[in-house]
């Protein structure tokens, strides 16, 4: 349990927080680069408590700006791309992606009065079909290429949703394995049975089935990008890679997770990125990555193509006929900033506890100069994660990397009751 102060210190954005301050040092992704295109060409965003626009210019090149023309204040959203950047649709003032004026059409021939006009403009990359952000300091820290968002054998998509609530309730999730059992194998199980056909809820099960047994120890450990959580669930051993090999929650908000079973594309490693909007609002994006099964390729992809998922459904419900959106509406519904001091944490919530420390210490560390953990200065090219389960490029068994890893003792573990709780 947090005291309100706490609670307040983890969950607030604003540039001027502790936690704004730790948030600022991480490339967030803010949106698709598919979705900026010749008929829509610009969009407003909001991250980390900042309104702001992004676009693409004429010949490509991305830029994130602050939204007000600094002339006469008109949102530059409106404006129009040039080869050089976007110009204002007021009175015509360009602006570059780096927040340089560039021209200003009604000024004096030879006057050098658009040399002293700056707006604030953010660095931005692209990559696996995601445009990046960052909001922080110099110098700017590398956008870290995580091993499945630069294979080139991988076939991709994505969706995201905009949730009614704080950023950390949606990461927090990653570190609770139980609730596996319960929302998603219990409830998840009990939705699909009265609102999809026998046969979904057949696809249903078997897809659950996996990671929804019960589960009779979990574990938790540091490492350098995170941490990684490992179960052993009933039927298994610890030689199991559900418990040998696991899977990380990236520091500070995102999830590293793939399936069991292939599905029809193909093999799946998928990124959960939780992005902070503000106090109150989380940009949820779950990023796909398929490899083909043996013997089979994917076309080229020109594109990464994406949907904006509704939130909630006809009846103003989150969304719960998935297992994503299960864990969406559990979210949701601790309401916009969940009240932690007066929650009742249990023996499985270690994880969840070594999570709220971890956030603490990054935000001394920030607090005394340094770089918080998972902040990268050096470019080490793809970077190997660990996910139980699951096929790598070119590789027959699972594993990848990792598949002879030997795990120790996790930093904490929790032992559950022997008996499974859930019949479904």
């Amino acid at each position: 349990m947090l005291t309100k102060e706490q609670n307040e210190r983890i969950t607030q954005t604003g540039p001027d927080t502790p936690m704004g301050q730790l948030l600022r040092r991480y490339w967030h992704p803010i949106a698709p680069s598919a979705e900026l295109n010749e008929e829509n060409p610009t969009k407003e965003v909001r991250l980390l408590s900042e309104d702001l626009v992004l676009f693409r210019s004429a010949r490509g090149e991305i830029g994130l700006i602050e939204p007000s023309c600094p002339h006469r204040k008109a949102n530059l959203s409106y404006g129009v791309p040039e080869p050089e950047g976007i110009r204002c649709a007021y009175h015509g003032w360009l602006f570059d992606v780096n927040g340089n004026c560039v021209d200003q059409p009604s000024e004096p021939v030879g006057s050098r009065f658009k040399e002293k006009v700056h707006i604030k403009a953010y660095p931005v990359q692209e990559l696996a079909g995601l445009i990046f952000a960052y909001l922080g300091p110099a110098p700017v820290p590398i956008l870290p290429k995580w091993d499945a968002l630069t294979w080139d054998e991988a076939w991709r998509d994505m969706y995201y949703c905009v949730l009614p609530c704080n950023w950390v309730q949606c990461q927090e999730n990653s570190l609770d394995p139980v609730h596996f059992e319960w929302l998603h194998r219990y409830w998840g199980s009990w939705i699909m049975r009265r609102t999809v056909p026998a046969e979904q809820r057949e696809v249903w099960n078997r897809q659950t089935f996996p990671r929804g047994r019960h589960q009779l120890k979990v574990g938790f450990e540091q490492f350098k990008y995170g941490i990684i959580k490992r179960r052993l669930m009933v039927g298994e051993t610890e030689d199991d890679e559900w418990w040998r090999i696991g899977h990380p929650i990236l520091f500070p908000n995102t999830l590293r997770v793939g399936e069991a079973h292939p599905t029809e594309v193909g093999h799946l490693h998928a990124f959960q990125f939780r992005v902070p909007i503000d106090d109150t609002h989380t940009l949820h994006i779950v990023h796909r990555n398929f490899l083909p099964r043996p013997g089979n390729t994917y076309p080229k992809q020109d594109m990464v193509p994406w949907e904006e998922r509704p939130t909630f459904d006809d009846e103003g419900r989150p969304g719960s006929s998935w297992v994503v959106g299960q864990d969406q509406s559990a979210w949701i519904t601790q309401g916009p900033i969940s009240d932690r001091s007066t929650e009742a944490l249990g023996v499985t919530d270690v994880g969840l506890i070594m999570f709220r420390r971890m956030i603490e210490e990054q935000i001394q560390v920030v607090e005394d100069g340094g770089d918080p953990i998972n902040v990268h200065r050096v470019d080490a090219g793809p970077i190997p994660l660990p996910q139980e389960h699951s096929y790598w490029p070119g590789e027959t068994v699972t594993g990848g990397p990792y598949k002879h890893h030997q795990v120790r003792e996790p930093d904490v573990v929790a032992i559950l009751s022997d008996e499974p709780n859930v019949t479904v």
